[in-house]
């Protein structure tokens, strides 16, 4: 680390360590210890996970925390229109289907083409995906 700041401070850059998270991931089959990396005398805060693009990554380099995190968004995105497109009476199920289509959708997949799904992954996204068509459609 001390190496990178240096290589900073020659382009007149510095490190914020407030602002600075570390993700420690050992590799394969060791034991995790939680790292200690300092710079300019200041600790960094060692986390499990963090949010990188608008996308969760975790410690544990399994896409559990990302799904969960896309469901929740998506879910309030949904629930913020809910006064004004889902229960208003004036809107056709067509129109309503593509506010779903070009809003919430592109939340709950954003960066989904980055990810490895599993079986347990795609049920839940597409019990998301059942559960909103079927909000939507009133059934």
């Amino acid at each position: 680390m001390n190496r990178f700041s240096q290589a900073c401070s020659n382009f007149g850059l510095t490190i914020n360590t407030e602002k600075s998270e570390v993700m420690y991931q050992p590799a394969p089959g060791k034991v995790y210890a939680k790292p200690n990396i300092t710079t300019s005398g200041r600790k960094l805060k060692v986390v499990d996970r963090f949010t990188y693009l608008g996308s969760t990554l975790s410690q544990n380099v399994t896409i559990d925390d990302e799904i969960n995190t896309r469901i929740s968004k998506a879910s309030s995105t949904f629930g913020r229109l809910h006064r004004n497109v889902w229960h208003r009476c004036g809107i056709g199920q067509a129109t309503k289907l593509k506010v779903y289509r070009a809003v919430v959708l592109p939340v709950l997949l954003h960066a989904c083409e980055t990810w490895t799904v599993y079986q347990r992954h795609a049920r839940k996204l597409n019990h998301f995906h059942t559960v909103y068509l079927r909000k939507i459609m009133n059934i």
